[in-house]
């Protein structure tokens, strides 16, 4: 099934009453074109003296000559037309298509603008589901790029360019039967031709969708460029570095541009190869009507008439073979929607999962291994105990494996061996948003949302002001927040930087207050403050870990000497454990790392 054929099947189908409807008025609409070209020949031969007396009357003009008599307008005794009766008929038929066209229009896009809502919405649904390791193999540009570039692309396609393909096609096919009505030899002449244009198109068709890959590759490229760049603009300030940035971003944007310029190139075919087959078939008319007007098998009413039809068909055929070329790139959109759509996160639930204990008692990890990498270890064998209400604290150099082995709990990764137990139940077997809801995380990089800090603290949560507002007093962050000119209604900058780093790690903490989680990893949560906000932020955390079961990644000494037990943890191994006075006492990894100050 091609990605078309999906999306017309599997998110098109359920407004498919809508479109079909708008379909029909549309192809009504279209096909009243060909019946104006009758009355035109009516006009033709009747008030212009071409109508040849030996042709007898073709079934289109008898047809419009109904169509003219059965109007409510004024006729003649002798039932001839005058001057102004046929311009009223054909004034009708341009107000009814006019109507039909509008009406039908926006029947069919408003069905494809619905389609592409709900395929948005479920495509963002689908990245929200992944993995950590999902993000970090597709730059947040790309991701953009997918849900916004990707479903924009196919926008013009489930709207304006459906109905232009219903209007045109049924432009085409009453055309068509409109000229077997006139001459029945005419439609076989236009059949010969047709594969002049179909092989051609179908061959720059295959092209198109190659380069196009090329392109939306590229323009992920940018995107993420750009998104990398304004995320960092401080460093790019400090560093002087704005000309070095921008022509970094002009040689991807002219990249590109040169990707953007192969696909148009491409495009540009199928007009040209129209231009040549529609003059060839009014060659050909030529000829054939000059030779039946001598039959007298024609009028020149008549011939007139099958110009204009051969001609109204041109028309809608040519924009066929455009749009098939335009499609192609709204095609790989929709492959690349479709990619990101059918991917699987690694981390599932089971079908039948246990319920997670709502006050954990201990957790666990059981011989744990785990690489980012295939044979690159980051944990190796790794097994510890945590009691309920207990603080430990992971302790060592750099890069040795704390987070990532804290980053297990919750499920953020599954080890490639060994287990991690809450209760002696594997989180395996538990549902991974209901474990998590059991857990909160306050990290050193506090992003938040731009939006309300009353949002920002309650985040998805239905609670009141003032149950926000005693999560904010115990976080002691309310004194500051009644200080801003809006209160709690103040709207926070990108990330949150109109707040400074403890001003952050203060509402992070009342969230986390607030959800009330049994279980709390406080992933070096003042490592980047100052003395006098650490002291705040501290007196903060202080009440956050209260009768919580709490794993601290830490280098603040202050910070680590309150934990029950510490474990020392360096190249991805568990070297030492015990508290601060008994490792010291050791000599061993803690008390080197504590003789440089790194602790």
């Amino acid at each position: 099934m091609s990605p078309l054929q999906r999306f017309i099947q599997k998110h098109l189908r359920p407004y498919l009453w809508g479109t079909l409807g708008g379909g029909l008025v549309l192809a009504l609409g279209s096909s009243l074109q060909a019946l104006s070209i009758g009355l035109l020949s009516l006009v033709f031969d009747r008030q212009l003296g071409l109508n040849n007396i030996a042709s007898p009357v073709k079934p289109l003009k008898a047809f419009a000559l109904r169509f003219a008599e059965s109007l409510p307008l004024p006729h003649s005794e002798s039932g001839d037309f005058s001057l102004w009766l046929l311009p009223l008929a054909l004034l009708t038929i341009f107000v009814l298509r006019a109507i039909f066209l509008y009406l039908g229009s926006l029947w069919v896009a408003r069905s494809g603008l619905r389609a592409v809502r709900d395929i948005r919405e479920r495509l963002f649904d689908r990245v929200l589901i992944q993995d950590p390791v999902f993000f970090q193999r597709h730059p947040v540009g790309e991701l953009m790029n997918r849900v916004l570039g990707d479903v924009n692309a196919i926008q013009q396609l489930a709207s304006n360019q459906t109905s232009d393909f219903i209007k045109q096609v049924a432009t085409a096919l009453s055309t068509l039967v409109a000229i077997f009505l006139v001459d029945w030899h005419m439609p076989l002449v236009v059949l010969l031709l047709f594969p002049l244009v179909y092989f051609p198109i179908r061959l720059i068709s295959a092209k198109i969708r190659s380069r196009g890959r090329e392109n939306q590759k590229s323009a992920d490229r940018l995107l993420a460029r750009l998104k990398e760049v304004l995320s960092n603009m401080r460093v790019v300030k400090v560093f002087a570095r704005e000309q070095y940035e921008s022509m970094r971003f002009k040689s991807q944007g002219e990249e590109l541009y040169r990707f953007n310029m192969k696909v148009v190139r491409s495009q540009l075919l199928a007009p040209p190869m129209m231009e040549i087959v529609g003059g060839l078939l009014l060659a050909l008319l030529v000829i054939y009507g000059g030779v039946r007007i001598r039959e007298g098998v024609l009028s020149g009413g008549d011939f007139i008439g099958l110009l204009l039809l051969i001609y109204a068909l041109y028309d809608p055929i040519r924009h066929l073979t455009k749009m098939y070329a335009e499609v192609q790139v709204s095609q790989v959109a929709l492959e690349r929607i479709f990619n990101l759509y059918d991917l699987e996160p690694t981390i599932q639930g089971p079908t039948q999962p246990k319920p997670v204990p709502v006050t954990p008692i201990l957790i666990e990890f059981d011989q744990v291994c785990f690489a980012y990498e295939q044979g690159q270890p980051v944990i190796e064998g790794v097994s510890l105990k945590i009691q309920k209400g207990e603080i430990v604290a992971f302790v060592g150099p750099s890069g040795g494996g704390k987070s990532t082995l804290v980053n297990l709990l919750p499920r953020l990764f599954d080890p490639l061996e060994g287990r991690v137990l809450i209760d002696g139940t594997d989180i395996k077997e538990f549902d991974p948003k209901e474990l998590r809801s059991r857990i909160g995380v306050v990290t050193q990089e506090t992003l938040l949302f731009m939006d309300t800090i009353h949002d920002n603290i309650a985040y998805g949560l239905n609670v009141s002001r003032a149950e926000v507002m005693e999560a904010a007093r115990r976080a002691h962050a309310h004194d500051f927040i009644a200080q801003l000119p809006q209160g709690y209604e103040t709207r926070l900058a990108e990330t949150g930087s109109s707040l400074s780093g403890g001003q952050r790690q203060r509402i992070a903490i009342a969230r986390a207050l607030l959800q009330n989680p049994p279980v709390l990893i406080l992933d070096e949560a003042t490592s980047a403050l100052d003395t006098e906000s650490e002291s705040i932020v501290q007196q903060a955390l202080d009440e956050l870990i209260k009768e919580r079961t709490t794993l601290v990644i830490a280098h603040r000494l202050s910070t680590i000497q309150r934990a029950n037990r510490i474990y020392v943890i360096s190249r991805g191994r568990l070297i030492e454990q015990g508290t601060h006075e008994s490792l010291l006492a050791a000599q061993g990894e803690y008390a080197r790392l504590h003789s440089f100050s790194v602790l």
